[in-house]
This record gives C-alpha cells, structure tokens and sequence, in this order.
C-alpha cells in the first residue's frame, strides 16, 4: 500500500466517523506552522490528532 493510498483510507474513515473535515482544519493549520512538513507527514499527524480529539469525545458521551 503507497502512501497515498494509506492517506485516502484514513481519510475515509474520518468522513465515515464525521470528523474530516477537522482533518482538514488541522492539515492547514500544521502546514502554516511547519511549511516544510512533508506531505504524507502532515496528514498522517492531523488524522491521528483529529482520531485522538474523536475517540475522547465519543468515549465522554458514552459515559452519559
């Protein structure tokens, strides 16, 4: 699996759970503070943090 493709499926997962677009947000704001990052760096790090910010949410609600 490229890459690519890795970036792709983690993406879906986030549009399926309903946190892609916060995927997004994140993806620019690290890009403005590290302009250099690289590509598949860059959003592998704002899925994992926008997945982490999801699970906490979620795992909150489940205590109601």
């Amino acid at each position: 699996m490229t890459n690519e493709e890795r970036i792709e499926e983690r993406l879906i997962h986030a549009h399926e759970r309903g946190y892609y677009h916060r995927v997004l947000e994140r993806v620019e704001k690290i890009k403005q503070m590290n302009p250099k990052m690289d590509r598949y760096d860059l959003y592998e790090t704002a899925c994992t943090e926008s997945k982490e910010e999801w699970l906490q949410k979620n795992k909150n609600l489940d205590k109601f």
